[in-house]
């Protein structure tokens, strides 16, 4: 069996980097980052100022009722999230870009779910687009 993954980490926080900046790389977006329910950084990918910024908006965005402002940084860009449980606690995956990310956050779901050792995504929930 070949392997199709050339880089790859033991340890579960790179390689969640790894994967993020894959789906990063391959849906032309600025960043896409994991993020827990106070807006801190699990993990991201691409410049970490937006990776910052985006990781502090999505679980405000999460909410049907955000009518905030974007920072700066996001400000003009395609914004998707994606609030997924892992055994009872929320996480927030999401991407900014010139174009919607949905196909790379599933992506991104799917491979942070094999890392941490849970089990395939039940139906995920698109909050932004």
């Amino acid at each position: 069996m070949d392997e199709r993954r050339t880089r790859r980490s033991q340890d579960p926080y790179r390689a969640l980097c790894l994967q993020l900046e894959h789906s990063r790389v391959q849906g032309e977006l600025d960043a896409v980052v994991v993020a827990i329910d106070n807006g801190l950084l699990v993990a991201g990918a691409g410049e970490r100022t937006v990776c910052e910024a985006l990781g502090a908006v999505a679980p405000l965005m999460s909410s049907a009722s955000f009518t905030g402002r974007l920072p700066g940084a996001l400000e003009g860009q395609s914004v998707d999230v994606r609030e997924v449980s892992l055994d009872g606690d929320t996480v927030y995956v999401a991407s900014v870009g010139r174009r919607a990310g949905d196909e790379w956050l599933q992506q991104s779901i799917v491979g942070m779910r094999r890392i941490l050792g849970y089990a395939p995504p039940s139906e995920t929930q698109l909050l932004i687009n």
